[in-house]
Formats: structure tokens, C-alpha cells, sequence
């Protein structure tokens, strides 16, 4: 799986930029974890199956700090732990007791808990945190959670769930009640349910191991709040297919057929209605070998083109790209994948304006790159449609746009980024050093001299820009007795 696939454009711009704040990597088994330098030190793992990320930041999952995490490990700069883990498995008693107590000094909740799980009564604990519920009772509840017996578990499990709302509230209500309430870790963050939330998690897992240990699946398979970790699990559960076939709603017992190792193609089938199609999109990276075998079986036109964009199959891209509107809307992430399509098309040299104009059409939030944006738009002779999809804000891309609007009709190019004011008004000078590459290239230096006397109150104080200007685009601007003196090198 890619990172553009999980993660947001600008969450991976951001998270570039945090590469050298990430303070270690260590990989245990599929997972790595790392501590990472923001307005405080955060805690952050990616699991490298999923790519899904955790953090104790505000944002929670799939943060820029989970994205600088993955991308020191891609880069080869982590410990990874299998070797360290051998070494504890052949150790002794005594070597691993003098491990911990080395440790336990710097982590007193070690002795918390253990202390709570022997001195807490497990039934007065439940009373109580449903009488007295608070954000210090979540701690507590993590503590004995070992210790509860699965009918305590289910107990607590139907109670977070059923009442998640009103204890969230009041979590609310403590977090602007404690005196550091506007603290950078507060409720203003919207991180105040974070605890609880995994807690809810963990006690969910828990049930569902405990469930398959001791044989009590029977007592999970009608309980509604349980239902997503069994399909999250699903081949754990292959044995009560049938049983959820029939307690299961169609859509969960699709999801579920669909997470089984090998699921039948026939079987699944009979659960696809138009309602809940969008499962079938949403299981097409991890299970595009599937999707595919059911896209064929149905003859659904649409399905087998989106199996074609994850699978880059260009000659059933082209053969059904008719279908592109109707993937997009009903799969709007397929968008993830048309920056590898274009790379795709310009490798093999193929020409198609129709089939340029609709990839251009989707160059949302900066797409593609430079060279892709070339490529399409060196198709397509509507010089209306190119300046539609022309962006100031992606402008350091999009000006190969521009250049395009100038092979067209230069005039008619120059007025449209003369009349464009915003192009310069108020844009930091990395955002104008672009458009200025632009002219260059396309225009004389009269054009350039006359565009900057025409805007000068855009230059007379921005000494940065003036500086980047010259050693960038070889423009150099003066001012002098209160008029501008503009110099292009050629």
C-alpha cells in the first residue's frame, strides 16, 4: 500500500518536513514506533501492513508525525528490535528481573497497576465506574482489565458503548473544569475522549481473544457493539460462517466473506446489492485479486476499470475509460491513483485529448506533477478548459498550464495572467518566483519590465522577493529617486 492511499496530500507535506524531529524509530515485529519532536514530544506507530498511524498528538491517527515516523523507517534509519527479543527469550530469570527493575524507577505506573489489579474488588470497581466515571477510573479500568471475568468484560464493554456519548460529556466537563483546562493537551485539541476511546478498543480486543480461547464465541455473535472486531477478524470466525450468515445484517455479512482468507466468489455475490457496492470499492487494494473475480462475474463495467486503476493495467484503462465518471463518483479515493495512470500514458506516448481533458479535470489539490501536467495538457488545444484548471494556489506546477495557455495564444495568455491580480497581491515571493520563470520563458523582457512598472507597489518593499527574483529567474529590480529599474538577463 502507498502512503498517498492513507494518508492526505498536505498530511505528507507536512510530515516531510518533520523528518529530522523524529528522535529514534524501532521496529517490533510489523509494527514500528518512535517518539517524535512537535510543540511537545509525541508517541507515534504506524502499523506496516495498513501504514495506519497512532499518535498521542491532538490529531490522534494518520498524522504528519506518523508520516515522518514511515518515512525515516523507508529510509533505513530505525533499530529493529528481532534480535533483542531473541536475546530476552533465551535470558534467565534473574537477567530478566534485573531488566525491569533497572526500569521500574522511571516507570512508576508499572507498580500502579499491579498494585490496583491485586487491591481492587473487580465487581465494586464496575459499580463504581458507572456511579462515579472519570478519567482517572479509565487508567484504573486499563489496570485490572487482566483480571476481569468475560461476563465483567461484556459487562463494561455493553456500558462504554451504549453510554459513549454522555461519558464523553462528561470528560467535557471535567477537562473545562480543571484549572489547566486551556493547557496544549486540553479539551480545546478535541482529544479529551481519546482515553476513553481506547479503552473501549482495548476491552473490545480483549473480549474478542477471550471469545476464541475459552469457546464463548456463541455469546459474542448476537452482541451489535462486537460486530466490527469480528469482521476485523474475520478468519478467527470462519468456522461460524454459517451462524453469521444468518445473525448478521446483508452489508456486515459481506464485509465479513470479503476479510476471509479465501473467500468464494459465489458466496460473496449473493450479498452485493447497489446499497452496499461501496464495500466492494473499499476492499480494493487489500483484495484487488477478489474484487476483480467479482467485477468479471457481474460484468460490472465499472468495477473492472476501477480493478484497472489499482492494478495499472493500462489497456483496460483505455478500453473502458467511458467509465471514469462513474469510478470517480462512486469511489472518490480512485483518485489516489491517476498521478501513476498519466505517468503511465506518458511512458507509452499515447495521444487522447478526450481522455487528457478528463485526468486534467481531477487535478485537485495539485495532483500531478509538472511533467504530468505537461503531458495532458500539451493534448488539448481549449484554451478555456486549461485555464479552468489552472491553480495560483499549485502555481509552482501549474505554470507549466500557463505555458501551455501561451503555445495556444500568447496575447491572449499574457491578459489572462495580467488581469489575474491575486497572482501577485499578498503571495509570498515562492509563490510569485514561478509565475516570473513563466514569463521569461515565454515573453521579452520588454513584456516582463512593462508587467512589473504596471504592479510595482507589489515590489517596492519585499526585499525577499527582489533577492529570489535575481538569483533565481536572473531579474533584477532596483528602485531608484522613488521608480523601479527592472533588468532581465538573458
Amino acid at each position: 500500500m502507498k502512503l498517498e492511499q492513507k494518508y492526505a496530500d498536505k498530511i505528507i507535506e507536512r510530515g516531510e518536513e518533520y523528518l529530522d524531529s523524529v528522535e529514534y524509530c524501532l521496529k517490533i515485529n510489523n509494527f514500528i514506533y518512535g517518539q517524535v519532536r512537535g510543540s511537545i514530544k509525541y508517541k507515534t506507530e504506524v502499523d506496516l501492513n495498513s501504514l495506519d498511524g497512532d499518535c498521542s498528538c491532538p490529531y490522534g491517527t494518520n498524522c504528519k508525525h506518523a508520516v515522518a515516523l514511515y518515512l525515516v523507517y523507508k529510509k533505513g534509519k530505525f533499530w529493529d528490535a528481532e534480535d533483542f527479543i531473541k536475546s530476552l527469550n533465551k535470558m534467565g530469570h534473574g537477567e530478566l528481573k534485573e531488566i525491569i527493575l533497572s526500569k521500574l524507577q522511571d516507570n512508576p505506573d508499572w507498580v500502579k497497576k499491579h498494585n490496583l489489579r491485586k487491591g481492587t474488588n473487580k465487581s465494586d470497581f464496575l459499580k463504581s465506574f458507572k456511579k462515579n466515571f472519570s478519567s482517572e477510573l479509565i487508567g484504573e479500568a486499563e489496570a485490572v482489565l487482566p483480571d476481569l471475568t468475560f461476563e465483567q468484560l461484556l459487562e463494561l464493554n455493553n456500558y462504554i458503548s451504549k453510554n459513549y456519548d454522555d461519558l464523553a460529556e462528561k470528560l467535557i466537563e471535567e477537562n473545562e473544569n480543571n484549572e489547566y483546562a486551556h493547557s496544549y493537551d486540553s479539551y480545546d485539541n478535541e482529544d479529551y475522549d481519546k482515553g476513553l476511546y481506547d479503552l473501549n478498543e482495548l476491552i473490545t480486543e480483549t473480549i474478542i481473544k477471550r471469545a476464541l480461547l475459552e469457546n464463548k464465541v456463541e455469546k459474542i455473535l448476537r452482541n451489535e457493539y462486537l460486530r466490527e472486531e469480528i469482521i476485523e477478524n474475520a478468519e478467527s470466525f470462519i468456522s461460524y460462517k454459517e451462524k453469521i450468515k444468518k445473525i448478521f445484517e446483508k452489508e456486515e455479512c459481506l464485509e465479513f466473506l470479503i476479510r476471509l482468507k479465501n473467500p468464494i466468489v459465489s458466496e460473496v455475490k449473493e450479498y452485493i446489492e447497489e446499497s452496499n457496492e461501496v464495500i466492494l470499492y473499499n476492499s480494493l487494494a487489500e483484495k484487488t485479486g477478489l474484487i476483480k473475480e467479482i467485477a468479471r462475474s457481474l460484468n460490472d463495467k465499472t468495477l473492472l476499470f476501477s480493478v484497472a486503476l489499482c492494478e495499472k493495467d493500462l489497456s483496460t484503462i483505455i478500453k473502458n475509460f467511458d467509465q471514469f465518471e462513474n469510478a470517480i463518483n462512486k469511489y472518490y479515493d480512485l483518485i489516489n491513483y491517476l498521478s501513476d495512470v498519466v505517468e503511465l500514458l506518458n511512458k507509452k506516448g499515447l495521444k487522447n485529448e478526450e481522455i487528457a481533458k478528463k485526468l486534467l479535470n481531477r487535478h485537485i489539490g495539485g495532483k500531478y506533477n509538472k511533467k504530468q501536467l505537461n503531458y495532458l495538457a500539451s493534448q488539448i488545444n481549449d484554451f478555456d478548459f486549461i485555464k479552468k484548471s489552472f491553480n495560483k494556489e499549485h502555481i509552482e506546477t501549474d505554470a507549466v498550464l500557463l505555458e501551455r495557455l501561451a503555445q495556444i495564444d500568447k496575447e491572449k495568455a499574457f491578459n489572462f495572467v495580467k488581469n489575474k491580480k491575486e497572482l501577485l497581491i499578498g503571495r509570498h515571493w515562492s509563490n510569485i518566483v514561478p509565475l516570473f520563470n513563466f514569463l521569461k520563458k515565454c515573453y521579452s523582457s520588454q513584456v516582463i519590465k512593462n508587467y512589473v512598472r504596471d504592479n510595482q507597489e507589489a515590489f517596492r518593499t519585499s526585499s525577499h522577493l527582489k533577492k529570489h527574483l535575481k538569483e533565481e529567474c536572473g531579474i533584477f529590480i532596483s528602485q531608484k529617486e522613488g521608480n523601479l529599474i527592472v533588468e532581465v538577463k538573458e
